[in-house]
């Protein structure tokens, strides 16, 4: 079987820390390019660069150079179908991941699948809605204070802290919110009883779930083996043995549904993954290029000029590039309850096959 090449780099990482109010949004973008496209396409962009590398942030910081993203972008619709982005609003991905650990576990128990028909992101956006038009801001952003401050040091006094703070907050909170705190809250008090503290930490990292929703994408349209490439000098892949492992060329065939209600099939067939010096690859700078775009679309947080500008962009040609997005929406559940349980859920089985690799 061919390989098809796949070069990856990301925006806005900034560790376990989510909510970083100066980085909002973090985004990884992907392209089977070849080399020589990307130099042309770069060089023609931004020819009066002098750096030893095309990046994206040195790009948007000067003003000589910001007006070649409307070149790059007129190029965009020559490889609309070789390119995907993924942009996670960072701020709900804390909130999708109260929902997987308080919320879960609890309504799994009770025979129900959280996940089905895309069922954990239509709740989360069902939730998002309700925080933000029938209380008053500051609860959202105590709610996702409190639970960062326990899931990036889980101890049991934490633990304990976030149990009283959950509590105090459904207790206190309009009708209209209070059954999402209550769960929240439940959710807490028996948190113990379907995890465990020792490694929580790493729920918080978001870097490798996103690269393996993009892999995703590249296998539901080809059916080649993927050597992917990524730059070397980001934090990619903090968490590799677990990548590795849902990516394997060998494991069993078998279609998933991704947290979109989309099927994928496996195996991933992830043959390599290489670590490469940016400064050796126009295909990693021109995902470089591509991943800080997508960041600027997806900021809430851009000026009156900046907001145009991106607009520009999109009519230019970035609105081209297909994608995906874990951001607030208006899809909400399609039915609540969700559906009854038959048999392992998404995430079981995902589990499953986690443990039939590490043991």
């Amino acid at each position: 079987m061919t390989t098809r090449t796949i070069y990856f780099d990301e925006s806005g990482f900034t560790g376990y820390n989510l909510l970083d109010p100066e980085q909002p949004v973090f985004t990884v973008a992907s392209a089977d390019i070849e080399n020589a496209r990307a130099e042309e396409i770069l060089r023609t962009s931004f020819p009066q660069n002098q750096a030893d590398e095309f990046h994206f942030t040195r790009i948007w910081k000067s003003k000589r150079q910001r007006d070649g993203l409307r070149t790059f972008c007129n190029h965009l619709h020559e490889v609309a179908d070789t390119s995907f982005c993924y942009a996670t609003n960072k701020r709900f991905a804390v909130l999708t991941k109260i929902m997987d650990y308080l919320v879960e576990p609890a309504i799994t128990d009770a025979g129900f699948d959280f996940y089905d028909d895309g069922f954990c992101w239509r709740y989360s956006n069902y939730v998002h809605f309700g925080l933000t038009q029938f209380a008053p801001p500051e609860l959202l952003e105590c709610l996702l204070a409190y639970y960062q401050e326990f899931s990036r040091d889980p101890t049991r006094e934490n633990l304990s802290k976030l149990q009283f703070r959950l509590r105090m907050m459904a207790n206190s909170a309009d009708q209209r919110v209070q059954v999402f705190l209550d769960q929240m809250a439940m959710g807490a008090e028996l948190f113990e009883r379907y995890a465990g503290l020792e490694d929580f930490r790493s729920s918080n990292n978001i870097q490798t779930s996103t690269m393996i929703a993009v892999i995703g994408h590249w296998r539901q349209a080809h059916p080649e083996d993927f050597a992917v490439v990524h730059d070397a000098s980001s934090a990619f892949l903090r968490d590799r043995e677990m990548w590795e492992a849902i990516t394997a060329a060998d494991n069993p065939e078998v279609e998933l549904k991704a947290g979109d209600g989309s099927f994928v099939p496996h195996p991933l067939r992830v043959v390599s993954t290489e670590a490469r010096d940016s400064r050796e690859s126009f295909s990693v700078q021109f995902c470089d290029i591509l991943a800080g775009l997508t960041a600027k679309h997806f900021n809430p947080d851009l000026d009156v000029d900046e907001r145009a500008f991106m607009n520009d962009l999109i009519g230019e040609g970035l609105g081209n590039i297909s994608s995906n997005r874990l951001v607030p929406s208006g899809e909400f559940p399609i039915q609540i309850p969700p559906k009854r349980l038959e048999g392992p859920d998404v995430v079981d089985q995902m589990a499953a096959m986690l443990r039939e690799r590490l043991g």
